[in-house]
């Protein structure tokens, strides 16, 4: 406590951001209801542990207390759990975590949509649990985990994570040799391990991509379109033949906001990217412009939903892709069986096709890319700190991630012949409880701290659909830039980033979107480019450099 009373400023600014959030709805997040295939290659996460801690001492020694201990932890509720529990600590998962732990765990739960509210109180009046979920932007310490700590609110948790989080550590080092920045976001700028974060076994995959009328494609004779020419043919086809009216469906921004699926092809992301360490903001780059004239000639020719900007949704409308109106469009592998399932044309087939290319031989460098999850810190003023990171620990062990993940063997999980585990029907056929809502009661649910199996989750979805992951993958994440906020961005920085880049945003999705219907003539582009360096748009590259080049020197 002995820092806090110098942050009585700090503090107060921080109250001001609350009043003003309690005015706004927050967003919420939308969780689908898929989730592990039985098929052979989906490994566990006990799996992808063991090998890499079976060299060193790393047994766990349970329970980790002889007296049953209380821990007080503020985390967000899982909207699935939140459906048929008032706590996570009544989900039978945690009540079994418990019983071999020895460990109570006492859930503060914000109310849904009210997180980064709640956490603000929280922080300003200096109360604290002994552990805090952090998930930014929405509910992390506002001047960054480094200054948590000099403020006295967190715990710099370095020495106790060497010395009390071996399975943790083992996590961390097999996800730093995939890429280097994952390794990298566990760190802060000075150093210090302040958090444990979620780690996933295996890299996952890009779970949003173009999906494609197969039905039509064959009916027509046409092969998966691979350039930006091959999808020309095929949308001009889908009109002219199919009777599409809107033959390409877009989000109302003009552009894939989830995998830049539509503007990579020209080298360029719909926000910051980097090209050999060099940053850029992709729509003040040429390759966006190339972009943007192709989309307005294509929409000129009827090639895309006229109405794509009349609502704000980033995914197709459902009567759309029922009813034959749309054979192309951007969405979530999850949806697909939904799609078809529900189509007004029994023969209706959705397939996943890569991102579009100006050339056959080109490399698509820009996709979905990933660092490590959401953190959990440990209250500066904790008198647990060591049993809270030996709790986080376990579930990065062999046996902790297999119970996060999969619960208990011959109840929830049974083990394939080759060693998979896999989903009984108690989790993916549950009488009482959908596919989600027995994931969040008999495992950890999803975006929890653990070392997750992302790959449970695709039990709910079929065979079929696996091959997204594949086929969007093809497009490769050499030139992904992370979120300002997971490279560490100072205070001071984030001020004049986010002043500048609040209206940057604005002007570029309204101007897209303008510009591919014909609302401004592309006469006007280098006016609209203009008026973004006006906005001191070169400036934010600036400072996302400099962000950039201090993560890298980790």
């Amino acid at each position: 406590m002995k820092k806090r009373i110098r942050q009585a400023i700090r503090m107060g600014a921080l109250l001001q951001s609350v009043v003003l959030l309690a005015g706004c709805g927050a967003n919420g997040s939308t969780s689908s209801g898929s989730s592990t295939s039985a098929s052979s290659n989906t490994s566990s996460a006990a799996s992808s542990v063991s090998s890499d801690t079976s060299a060193a001492d790393t047994e766990v020694s349970l329970p980790l207390v002889d007296e049953k201990t209380t821990l007080t932890l503020w985390t967000p509720m899982d909207a699935n759990a939140a459906s048929i529990v008032d706590s996570l600590g009544d989900t039978e998962f945690f009540q079994k975590l418990e019983e071999k732990t020895n460990v109570h765990i006492e859930f503060q739960h914000p109310a849904i949509g009210d997180e980064a509210s709640a956490y603000n109180l929280m922080i300003a009046g200096g109360e604290l649990p002994d552990m805090i979920k952090n998930s930014g932007p929405s509910y992390v310490y506002p001047d960054g985990l480094d200054a948590a700590v000099d403020d006295g609110y967190y715990m710099d948790l370095t020495d106790l994570i060497q010395k009390y989080a071996p399975h943790y550590m083992a996590a961390l080092e097999k996800a730093g040799e995939e890429d280097e920045n994952l390794k990298r976001s566990a760190y802060t700028n000075d150093g210090r391990m302040v958090g444990i974060y979620q780690i996933m076994s295996e890299q996952q995959g890009p779970y949003a991509g173009m999906y494609v009328r197969k039905d039509w494609l064959d009916d027509l004779g046409m092969d998966t379109p691979v350039t930006y020419d091959d999808w020309e043919t095929m949308l001009t086809a889908f009109k002219d033949q199919e009777g599409a009216t809107a033959p390409l469906t877009l989000s109302y921004t003009g552009y894939d906001v989830f995998a830049n699926a539509l503007n990579a092809g020209y080298g360029v992301s719909n926000t910051f990217y980097q090209e050999n360490g060099v940053v850029k903001y992709g729509p003040i780059e040429s390759g966006w412009k190339d972009y943007v004239e192709m989309m307005h000639r294509w929409y000129s020719e009827g090639l895309i939903d006229p109405d794509f900007m009349s609502t704000n949704a980033v995914l197709p409308d459902n009567a759309m892709v029922t009813t034959g109106k749309t054979g192309a469009f951007c969405s979530i592998y999850t949806l697909i069986a939904a799609y078809e399932g529900a189509n007004s044309d029994p023969n209706a087939e959705y397939v996943p096709v890569p991102a579009p290319k100006v050339n056959a031989e080109d490399t698509v460098k820009l996709n979905m890319y990933y660092l490590l999850g959401p953190c959990i810190t440990v209250s500066a003023d904790s008198p647990n700190a060591e049993l809270c990171v030996k709790w986080l620990d376990y579930l990065f062990s062999e046996e902790g991630a297999l119970l996060a993940n999969y619960g208990t063997e011959g109840d929830t999980f049974e083990y394939q012949e080759d060693g998979t585990p896999v989903f009984t029907s108690k989790v993916t056929a549950n009488e009482d409880y959908t596919f989600a809502q027995a994931m969040a009661y008999f495992t950890m649910p999803p975006s929890r701290v653990c070392l997750q199996d992302w790959k449970r989750e695709l039990a709910a979805v079929p065979e079929k659909d696996l091959v997204s992951y594949d086929i969007w993958a093809e497009a490769g994440t050499e030139n992904c830039l992370p979120d300002v906020s997971a490279m560490g961005i100072s205070s001071d920085e984030n001020k004049e980033y986010s002043k500048i880049m609040t209206d940057v945003t604005t002007i570029v999705n309204e101007k897209t979107s303008q510009f591919i219907t014909g609302v401004i003539s592309m006469d006007e582009y280098d006016d609209f480019i203009a008026q973004l360096k006006q906005m001191n748009v070169d400036r934010a590259v600036e400072i996302v450099q400099t962000v950039y080049d201090r993560f890298q020197a980790r």
